[in-house]
């Protein structure tokens, strides 16, 4: 696998630009009238590469009508072109999905991804793995995970969540591809998983 020299500065980039685009739209401040939001994912863990923003809202009382209040503001931003909702509830999910497409000043497209759901959710949630994986991570494993993400871009026909790839390489000690197919052939994949670094 061709290193990539720019990996760790591009990812640096990316998460501060991420940032930049949920004040600029003022999402956590939106989001908190009605529960607690939470930044989880790529960016929350430093590991951006692609211009996707996850967060998850944990809520007392669970509404529709309260994401679309949300939406609606954000969406008076000139940058936002798409805005979406979905009802999860009684599917495998059990929550309520929301996603904004924004157009950044250099014409790339953002995906904001959120997930509203009760406070007392049951199934593993993304917040649990920020802090865990925080405490976890180095410079070689964030580099190692990071030229994974590259790779996996570079090869469109790579389907492999980015939560196993954290778990190829922090627990399962993988470096670089050869490693990973390995790693691949002895571990499943593709699921919900509640997965946390030991």
């Amino acid at each position: 696998m061709g290193a990539t020299p720019d990996v760790m500065e591009k990812s640096r980039t990316m998460c501060r630009r991420a940032k930049q685009i949920l004040d600029a739209l003022e999402l956590v401040r939106a989001w908190s009238r009605f529960g607690r939001p939470v930044l989880v994912g790529a960016v929350a863990h430093g590991l951006a590469l692609d211009p996707d923003i996850d967060m998850e809202v944990y809520c007392p009382v669970l509404r529709p009508e309260d994401g679309f209040t949300v939406l609606a503001q954000a969406s008076r931003h000139p940058g936002v072109r798409e805005a979406l909702f979905q009802n999860h509830m009684h599917g495998p999910d059990k929550a309520l999905y929301w996603m904004l497409r924004f157009e950044d000043t250099d014409g790339s497209t953002w995906k904001i991804d959120m997930w509203s759901a009760p406070d007392d959710y049951a199934l593993p949630r993304g917040e649990d793995l920020v802090a865990p994986l925080a405490k976890a991570l180095t410079p070689e494993t964030r580099r190692a995970i990071l030229e994974l993400k590259a790779w996996r871009a570079r090869t469109p026909d790579t389907s492999l969540l980015s939560v196993d790839l954290y778990r190829a390489v922090v627990s399962g000690g993988v470096r670089d591809v050869d490693g990973l197919h390995d790693w691949l052939e002895r571990n499943e994949t593709g699921v919900l998983t509640d997965w946390k670094p030991e």
